[in-house]
């Protein structure tokens, strides 16, 4: 056995030393760590009326700007593992995490058949614990599958093209259907998909291939194609008005160079947690050049520069459209390309190969990686708890409100309510809505460090009257306010009346 030839036996043993390092890092204590606010609590909401209610989702999620829905696949998709787990929240994390570690084991695949089994190994090791890659594994969100969907979409072209089978196209272009509906970012695919097309096969070939690419989009876009037509296109009138619109944040230079370059160094900063070294620029230009160079030395080798060109256009083509984005651009935008720098440094490992000092170097830079990423794990912060401390205020809520009806408000800077409301209708002590009916009590629950309930100009306080506090708590560890209010008797009761906006 040669340096770094090892037998099939413990090359599988290593494969699953991945795929157990990769579960690990997306299960471990994955429900003391889970992300459960006001958005994730909506989610749930609508999630558990599909089984409660009967009421099929054809809008998803909001998106985080523009006033736009992105479409419903993220609900359908996670709506069943949180019927499973008995509507509790933690369950569409596990589909999260699962879909994390097929990621893993999708780009080691991706990766074996074009490169080899240690490059494969090795960009996937470093994959499975990147830190910023394992932060949005772990929790419910819908961006999170996005990796998958953009890495499967990317593999299925390259069948597509070195098959020459067009239903790869289809399933390629189903792919991006989904992935358009978990973040509107994912449109730089489309532009993606069209020039590796239009880069590695016949012109004859693209009206087919393009038209089946689209069906394909189609097919699994529709849900949220029906509503629009339904409804006469809400959502894509928005969007269009969201993206001609001047923006003064985002990404202003018309200079494509410094555009790709500081790109690509903030997204390589983020995905190491490696910020204000030079080490993340190194990486990025030593990938790019070593990218460009494996594509001109392979060029006469077809699968060799399909895959390259592949590789390069994702990272680079993916960093390039962010330039039409007109927004303020935050980590988890990057999604589509997360994936795209580890299949090219896969590549750039195995063009180098042959060499054993090279060999070695890239060893050793793994292994050094693999410490960093390990160290700065999501283990190194204490977990939230965030389900049971919701959980725990809303039993509070419903132990103070003496299990009759109420009115609910939260008096936070950064948090909607629905995250108690998802745990108090679970429970069945629904909070009746101020345009239904005022109740006699108003229970408010407090995150701000300044906390005056009485006056508060939000709606779900303004509109249940002038009241007084009849009671006043704190929890114990939480850190959170509860505080219960009743009408003013020096004013007229509007018990039993609905509350009017604007009046």
């Amino acid at each position: 056995m040669t340096l770094f030839n090892f037998p099939k036996p413990i090359q599988l043993t290593l494969l699953i030393l991945l795929i157990l390092v990769a579960t690990f890092f997306r299960f471990w204590q994955i429900g003391d760590y889970v992300v459960f606010l006001g958005d994730e609590g909506r989610d749930m909401i609508v999630m558990r009326e599909i089984f409660t209610q009967g009421h099929l989702p054809f809008l998803g999620p909001t998106a985080s700007v523009g006033g736009f829905y992105l479409g419903p696949i993220y609900y359908w998709m996670a709506a069943p593992f949180l019927w499973a787990w008995r509507f509790d929240p933690v369950g569409p994390s596990y589909m999260i995490a699962i879909f994390g570690v097929l990621t893993v084991l999708l780009l080691y695949k991706f990766l074996k058949e074009t490169a080899g089994f240690w490059p494969a190994i090795l960009a996937s090791s470093l994959y499975a614990i990147a830190p910023l890659v394992v932060r949005y594994s772990r929790s419910s969100w819908n961006p999170n599958p996005l990796p998958f969907f953009s890495l499967l979409m990317i593999y299925l072209i390259y069948l597509g093209v070195t098959r020459k089978k067009i239903l790869y196209f289809l399933a390629a272009g189903a792919s991006f259907g989904i992935a358009i509906q978990l973040h509107y970012l994912a449109t730089i695919l489309i532009a993606i998909f069209g020039l590796i097309v239009i880069t590695s096969s016949n012109f004859k070939r693209w009206p087919v291939i393009f038209l089946i690419y689209l069906l394909g989009s189609i097919i699994t876009f529709s849900p949220f194609l029906i509503f629009e037509i339904r409804h006469g296109f809400p959502n894509f009138k928005t969007i269009l008005e969201f993206v001609t619109r001047g923006s003064t944040v985002g990404y202003q230079t018309k200079s494509y160079s410094w555009l790709i370059s500081n790109g690509g160094n903030i997204f390589l900063e983020w995905i190491t947690g490696l910020k204000g070294t030079i080490i993340t620029r190194l990486a990025f230009w030593i990938l790019t050049f070593s990218g460009l160079f494996g594509l001109v030395k392979h060029w006469k080798n077809y699968e060799k520069r399909l895959i390259f060109s592949i590789a390069v256009i994702w990272f680079l083509g993916g960093l390039a459209g962010l330039r039409f984005y007109k927004g303020q651009v935050h980590d988890y935008y990057f999604g589509f390309l997360f994936p795209a720098p580890f299949l090219l440094a896969g590549l750039v490992f195995s063009t180098f190969w042959y060499n054993l000092f090279y060999r070695l170097s890239v060893v050793i830079v793994t292994i050094l990686a693999l410490i960093y990423f390990s160290v700065n794990g999501f283990y190194k912060t204490p977990p939230n708890r965030l389900i049971n401390q919701t959980e725990t205020v809303a039993d509070f809520i419903i132990q103070k409100s003496n299990e009759e009806q109420f009115n609910f408000a939260l008096i936070s800077e950064h948090n909607s309510d629905h995250a108690y409301r998802y745990f108090l209708e679970f429970k069945g002590y629904r909070p009746v809505d101020l345009e239904t009916m005022i109740t006699n009590q108003l229970l408010v629950v407090c995150e701000s460090q300044q906390c005056a309930p009485l006056g508060n100009p939000i709606w779900e306080i303004a509109g249940f009257g002038r009241g007084e506090i009849a009671g006043e708590w704190e929890l114990p560890n939480i850190g959170i306010k509860v505080f219960k209010l009743t009408h003013w008797s020096g004013a007229p009761n509007p018990a039993g009346k609905p509350a009017i906006k604007g009046s």
